[in-house]
């Protein structure tokens, strides 16, 4: 009995030594940006691509959340209700080189490419640096990554760690952008939740216009596993930022992974079968820039459920990646991309707009 008591004591000590590690390793190395921070844009080719803006007054966006080439569609995920907390090694390869052809095959055109969920080095995408991938695929652009996930390791879920972390957003563009800054927005206060998590931001480029204002081009993936109220949050600290630019004269596109349907859009429009997960019934509030536009394709599902692998007759899918322009910006065409979620649980969304 003493030692049945002996072991069970080790056991608990044991448990407390590495639960109060794994707190404190995260406090001591917890990625802390600053509110505002410049990003640096590299291009593998620099001469191929051009510095300024045209007088052209028609430009092209793309939006996409890669999943981190770990979300394709032969797997579900943990936090969505599944149980796989990182992919086969053969089948994020193979999802990374489908990522890969479609920039290098159908996105060299686009005058901006904005990606979400970009990894560089984490162990739940075998530590490929896929924003540099990215970048060599597609060499006549500026390449501007910004990190949102920083973690040294995540010691979650206990019987499988996610591990370390290493991820954000990337904008590709054709031209130069006059600068390029890390945005923070404001995020969880659940300790120690909040120790292990995402630090999201805006990533917001300038863009010289002939016309003497400028383009102002915001990549964003806004809070995921909420109640709505951080991303509101989120959403006023943006809503502040691209006001300011408006009000200068400046246009605006913001775009990317909102988490959250936009208005007026049904939410079960695609649903097979019933879906209650609150997380998928939002919409976004009208009243929000409510003169500004949304563009969106709502015949083109974007973001499908991860609770089992993707099934055309089942998967629940919606629309939750979309763009918002100023009101002195025409949209003159708006369509997703339908690939069958092969690669990612995002699928692409390919906009035009032309200067009023």
């Amino acid at each position: 009995m003493k030692q049945l008591l002996l072991f069970i004591g080790i056991l608990l000590i044991a448990a407390v030594m590495y639960v109060g590690g794994m707190l404190l390793l995260g406090v001591v190395t917890k990625f802390k940006p600053a509110a505002v921070e410049k990003v640096d844009t590299q291009n593998p080719q620099a001469a191929t691509a051009a510095k300024a803006l045209p007088s052209d007054s028609t430009f092209s966006f793309l939006i996409w959340n890669i999943g981190y080439g770990g979300l394709g569609k032969d797997v579900d995920f943990f936090y969505d209700g599944g149980k796989t907390v990182t992919s086969p090694q053969a089948l994020v390869a193979g999802y990374n080189e489908g990522i890969l052809k479609n920039c290098a095959g159908n996105y060299r055109d686009i005058d901006f490419v904005m990606l979400q969920e970009v990894d560089r080095s984490s162990k739940r995408s075998y530590k490929i640096d896929q924003a540099a991938n990215i970048a060599a695929a597609l060499p006549a652009h500026y390449s501007t990554f910004t990190p949102n996930y920083d973690v040294v390791y995540l010691p979650f879920p206990f019987t499988d760690p996610i591990g370390k972390v290493y991820g954000g957003l990337q904008t590709l563009s054709r031209y130069k952008p006059e600068s390029s800054e890390r945005v923070a927005l404001p995020g969880i206060s659940d300790f120690p939740k909040k120790i292990f998590y995402l630090e999201r931001c805006l990533l917001v480029q300038r863009y010289k216009l002939p016309v003497g204002k400028d383009l102002i081009v915001i990549n964003t993936h806004f809070e995921a596993y909420d109640d709505g109220s951080v991303k509101k949050q989120q959403m006023a600290l943006a809503k502040e930022l691209m006001e300011a630019e408006y009000a200068k004269g400046n246009y605006v596109v913001i775009g990317g992974d909102w988490n959250i349907a936009p208005p007026g859009f049904d939410v079960h429009t695609f649903e097979k079968e019933t879906e209650d997960d609150p997380l998928y019934l939002m919409n976004n509030d009208p009243n929000y820039m409510s003169t500004w536009s949304y563009a969106y394709d709502p015949t083109v599902a974007t973001n499908r459920k991860n609770k089992t692998a993707f099934d055309a007759a089942k998967t629940f899918t919606t629309v939750i990646d979309y763009y918002l322009v100023s009101p002195n910006l025409s949209i003159e065409e708006v369509k997703g991309q339908d690939m069958g979620f092969a690669y990612s649980d995002h699928q692409p969304v390919r906009l035009k707009v032309k200067l009023k």
